[in-house]
């Protein structure tokens, strides 16, 4: 990832679906945009951000955070316009033969619970679900809106309520890198 990757994330569709509105990247002035680059590549060894692209045009981002000597956490966003087709896992896919490597073993991830079509991407990557758990929403999730509007029935049994703090279903997935990972065209 390069600064200028940055701001071509503000161009990226809007997500229809109010679930996935907190994924949004809104425009950054260029001061924003700094401060984003900086806390994404200023600490290679806490995290790394790389894109995935289709031809020039960037409609991925991934960030790698060690978490051990061979194990990595990741993060990805896709840009909304190339959701449901098919790239995400195929980018994952990439993805782990580029850590593999540099050394990782094992990768793994959270999903919301409610996010089937993410579960389903992860684990046409190889990913397997090995732990479930209620944790705090993910920043920028207005769960009380959510649950009085159209996506309510989706997130309804995802969602629980603890001395009066929102809890969320999050599945943690791990993949592991011992074998070739084979890459989809």
């Amino acid at each position: 990832m390069r600064r200028d990757d940055v701001d071509a994330l503000a161009g990226w569709g809007k997500h229809a679906d109010p679930l996935f509105r907190h994924y949004d990247v809104r425009a950054l002035g260029r001061a924003e945009g700094d401060a984003f680059w900086l806390a994404l590549a200023g600490a290679p060894e806490i995290r790394r951000p790389f894109v995935a692209l289709a031809g020039a045009t960037v409609i991925g981002s991934l960030v790698v955070r060690p978490a051990g000597p061979d194990l990595g956490d990741v993060g990805i966003v896709l840009d909304p316009r190339y959701v449901g087709r098919g790239f995400g896992r195929r980018i994952l896919a990439a993805f782990s033969v580029v850590l593999r490597g540099e050394g990782f073993r094992r990768l793994r991830l959270d999903v919301a619970r409610y996010n089937a079509r993410a579960i389903a991407a992860y684990r046409a990557a190889g990913f397997v679900p090995v732990e479930e758990r209620w944790d705090e929403p993910e920043p920028g999730i207005d769960v009380e809106t959510l649950l009085r509007g159209p996506s309510a029935a989706a997130l309804e049994p995802h969602v629980m309520r603890v001395d009066g703090r929102y809890r969320m279903r999050v599945v943690r997935m791990e993949c592991r890198l011992d074998a070739p990972t084979k890459v989809e065209s």
